[in-house]
């Protein structure tokens, strides 16, 4: 393979005279001509999104996320793509200037560099520079709300106007290294697969009522904080709008504020119906809520009466029939570092809140009319263009359906569009309703839309997908997040591929506005993840384990990006402690190192920005949650105990060690860890909302406990002793507070230094894990875990039962945790779960109406670790996969079979009980030692094994 040296393309854009738009997409193109190429390796990257085509080709979606003080591009093999002769090279880069849980948006800009190996020998190099012609994209709307507070805008395409590109020379931004973008270095991870995924069944089509509402949705915070990049909940959304409503006639008109409230004629009193007379009226909404995570919010008209007409106070002439109220008294520009859901140190977001709802409930019933607005608001109106004050969400629509009857009568072969009966569906215009077909994917998957229809112009195409609809047919909308987009067609054929990955098993097809027949020729997922290699298995004669192991798996393969996310749908953020748990999960699964890797460096990055370890990186939330931060530490010594990579453990060293001199810096007066942040473990009702949480020191023992196993590999003996003395005196400190009439620890100290009144497992459980208890209550503490009083806080979710089953591993209670295996994951087979769930059923954390808040959560997949721990009984005992230990417990099962994987291949194990006799297969690659260790659950049986 020929050296590629290095980058000398230019970072570009469209000339324009801002380089921070909310949001915008661009077409970059170059026409090379080639002779015949040997070798053709591409590095790309772009501030937000691109999808490379070569010669009409799809390549590759990226980059991968990053930090810009550190950022990456992808280098592609894009040699099968090359031919001789004219060759088109397009990009589709997308930037949006908002913050999100993902980036940390600067400006927009685009780099490429192609290096290319000729058959005679030559090289040659075309990188982006002044003459690469580019276009804005039109077809793409740039107005629409966020997907949600952790997600960038909203795709909305409109492919009539894909033709209106007007292509000029690019401008050149930047030298490669000179941008904000700094310390520019390779893809560190894989590429995401594509893999096409028809839907498995065709469930209805539906005659859905067309939506004639008037919806207004308003980007609160932008329009209070022009000009700020951000996606903390401490940023003020305040302001209000106002419009005049004219009838002709009396009328009862209904009005929704979703995230505003809302009066008429100075009355509200929470009433969504007016009853009008003919005439004008005055209609003022305030924006509800100062701060929150929905920075998108509206007010929507239903089903508005014939002669309504909406007129601008300001201008009743002005084409935006609404003007915006400015609140400039109540900006507010902060972080979460201080958790929002605490009082803050001097209580100034607490007091602003607090007058900012007292005075929009004095305005909305004070100001009556339009005299009473000009006078008192009128300096702080103004009149902004539609554009300019709204946003265009179709989600709004999908949220306000109702089912007017069955559509079959207007869908002709609907098995089409799951790949039987032939492959083309044709669904006729209805009357006087929309029509909306449900598909299902069989299980939940992740991926790009892919449509390819026959339409007439303007056909308003929506996919919006969801996880859950339960036994009486209510659809789950996932709080917080528009998950779809809405495609208008362009006359005859389109064909279509969603630039955003979005998570779903149930996808809702809504045609509007439809005069003529639609050809539906295609319409199925492209599913794009981690491209796992599932070497480990598990079976048994328990097909109900076997189906929790599977579909454990399958959620952990859907949560695998360019990092570990949290979940495919809500979120897809990299969340340090959920990412611990997944690393955890995926070395026995698919024994993936890179994207472990990966996620522990983006985390250490973050040390650049906060004095521990950020929650959730690269991210515009700055917010720290201190379990987190310890979780890191340890998942780097996971990753050293399966890998046996000593050069990462160098690598990490000087961060591991930061994060706890950071830690040490924030322990209180009493030796304990203390700090104003978001001090959550768990959700279950733990007493967390204070600044000392013992659970905090706790795991930050176990942080220093991995820290000490470093420190001695590496050989860093003055390190260790002072390592050595921090946890002594944490240890002391958290002993302190035992408290021997409760039997266990206090979940936190409140300001005022009294003990809070609660206690959870979590405390005695982490105090046997990380060898905290004192040894006179190790049984008391035991006990806690395996049968909490009457009032202790319980295991909440299943990501922190994780450390709750490490303890009773630790403590050879490892038949329990199977218990709770079954206790808790049959339940979610019994609902027809595909993926593992956020929280179980019992827990208080969910919908009420709902199982679980996210279907598909990969800090849930424990089954994944423990199963052939326990029953297979096959446990890792040397770093780097050298040697294992097989001790099954067959804990009434008569056949046990599965394999995990190991950095030197996979090691797999077979049993079968009959009748007293026990036999066992096993099976290592060369140089894996494997031994055989009795357990209590062999007494009496007669062994029999080939290793």
């Amino acid at each position: 393979m020929s050296k590629i040296s290095g980058l000398t393309a230019k970072w570009i854009w469209k000339k324009q005279g801002s380089y921070n738009p909310y949001q915008q997409v661009v077409l970059a193109r170059k026409v090379i001509r080639l002779k015949k190429v040997e070798q053709a390796m591409m590095r790309i990257t772009t501030d937000g999104g691109y999808r490379l085509l070569i010669n009409s080709a799809w390549v590759n979606d990226g980059p991968c996320r990053s930090w810009p003080e550190h950022f990456q591009f992808d280098l592609l093999d894009v040699t099968p793509y090359i031919k001789e002769g004219l060759n088109e090279i397009t990009v589709i880069a997308r930037h949006w200037s908002i913050g999100n849980f993902h980036s940390v948006p600067r400006q927009a800009g685009l780099l490429v560099q192609l290096d290319l190996t000729c058959t005679d020998g030559r090289t040659r190099r075309i990188g982006t520079d002044g003459n690469w012609m580019i276009a804005a994209a039109p077809a793409w709307l740039a107005q629409t709300p966020k997907v949600s507070i952790q997600m960038e805008p909203q795709e909305y395409y409109d492919a009539r106007l894909e033709d209106n590109l007007i292509f000029e020379p690019a401008e050149v931004l930047f030298l490669a290294g000179a941008g904000p973008w700094q310390d520019l270095h390779a893809r560190d991870v894989a590429l995401l697969t594509r893999k096409p995924l028809p839907f498995r069944k065709f469930l209805d089509a539906n005659l859905v009522k067309r939506d004639s509402s008037l919806d207004f949705c308003v980007p609160t915070a932008r329009l209070a904080n022009p000009n700020v990049i951000e996606a903390n909940m401490s940023v003020g959304n305040a302001g209000g709008m106002a419009t005049i409503l004219e009838l002709e006639q009396a009328s009862v008109i209904k009005i929704l504020g979703e995230g505003f409230s809302v009066a008429v004629n100075g009355l509200s009193n929470g009433e969504e119906t007016f009853s009008l007379p003919a005439g004008r009226h005055f209609v003022l909404a305030f924006s509800s809520k100062l701060f929150g995570h929905d920075k998108d919010r509206s007010v929507r008209l239903v089903d508005p009466v014939a002669g309504l007409r909406l007129l601008n106070p300001l201008d009743n002439g002005h084409q935006n029939p609404w003007c915006w109220i400015r609140m400039p008294d109540f900006d507010f520009q902060g972080d979460d570092l201080a958790w929002p859901f605490n009082q803050d140190q001097d209580g100034e977001r607490e007091r602003l809140e607090k007058h900012y709802d007292d005075e929009i409930t004095r305005l909305l019933g004070t100001v009556k009319d339009q005299a009473d607005f000009r006078h008192v608001l009128g300096e702080q109106a103004v009149c902004l263009g539609t554009n300019a004050m709204f946003a265009i969400d179709p989600h709004a629509a999908f949220l306000a359906r109702e089912v007017a009857g069955s559509a079959s009568d207007w869908v002709q072969n609907p098995a089409g569009l799951s790949g039987a009966g032939g492959s083309l569906t044709v669904v006729n215009p209805a009357p006087e309703a929309d029509i909306e077909l449900v598909c299902d994917l069989g299980q939940q998957s992740v991926g790009h839309y892919e449509l390819d229809l026959e339409a007439e112009a303007g056909l308003e195409v929506d996919l919006f997908g969801v996880e859950y609809i339960n036994a009486q047919g209510d659809i789950q909308h996932t709080w917080g997040n528009r998950n779809g987009m809405r495609y208008v067609t362009r006359e005859g054929r389109n064909h279509f591929i969603s630039l955003k990955r979005r998570s779903q098993r149930y996808l809702f097809i809504t045609l509007r506005r439809q005069t003529r027949s639609v050809l539906i020729r295609n319409l199925r997922l492209i599913e794009s993840t981690y491209p796992v290699n599932p070497v480990g298995c598990f079976d048994c004669s328990d097909p109900r384990l076997a189906h929790i192991y599977a579909i454990s798996a399958h959620t952990l393969k859907l949560c695998m990006e360019d990092t570990f996310t949290d979940c495919p749908l809500f979120e897809q953020t990299l969340w340090v402690g959920d990412a611990r748990n997944e690393a955890l999960y995926n070395f026995p699964t698919y024994g993936a190192e890179d994207i472990v890797q990966r996620c522990i460096r983006l985390a250490a990055q973050s040390l650049e920005r906060y004095p521990i370890i950020g929650c959730q990186v690269p991210s515009g939330w700055d917010c720290l949650l201190p379990a987190w931060s310890f979780l890191w530490g340890i998942s780097i010594w996971d990753y050293y105990q399966y890998s046996g990579n000593r050069d990462f453990l160098q690598e990490m060293w000087p961060a591991v060690l930061r994060n706890l001199k950071g830690a040490e810096g924030l322990l209180d007066g009493q030796g304990l860890f203390s700090g104003q942040f978001w001090n959550m473990f768990d959700w279950s009702g733990i007493d967390d909302r204070h600044a000392t949480v013992l659970h905090n020191s706790m795991l930050l023992v176990g942080a220093i406990d991995a820290a000490q196993k470093m420190a001695d590999l590496l050989d860093d003996h003055q390190d260790g002793i002072w390592l050595s003395d921090l946890r002594r005196r944490l240890k002391s400190s958290l002993n302190g507070l035992w408290d021997a009439t409760r039997q266990a620890y206090p979940d936190s100290i409140h300001a005022d230094g009294m003990l809070s009144a609660s206690t959870s497992m979590h405390t005695s459980f982490l105090a046997v894990l990380y060898d905290i208890i004192a040894p006179e209550n190790y049984n008391v503490a035991l006990n806690n875990m395996l049968q909490p009083a009457e009032g202790m806080v319980k295991v909440g979710s299943p990501f922190a039962i994780q450390y709750l089953y490490e303890a009773l591993e630790k403590a050879g209670k490892t038949d329990e945790i199977l218990a709770s295996i079954y206790a808790n994951y049959l339940p979610m087979l019994a609902a027809g779960a595909t993926t593992v769930w956020e929280v179980f059923p019992t827990s208080k954390d969910k919908p009420a109406e709902f199982p679980t808040r996210s279907h598909c959560h990969a800090w849930s997949a424990s089954p994944l670790h423990f199963l052939p721990r326990i029953l297979l009984g096959l446990r890792q005992t040397a770093a780097g996969g050298l040697a294992y230990e097989i001790s099954p417990r067959p804990n009434g099962l008569t056949w046990a079979k599965g394999a995990v994987a190991s950095p030197r291949g996979r090691v797999s194990v077979e049993w079968k009980l009959d009748g007293k006799k026990l036999r066992i297969q096993a099976q290592a690659p060369e140089g894996v030692k494997l031994t055989f260790v009795a357990n209590d659950a062999l007494t009496g049986l007669e062994i029999e094994r080939d290793f």
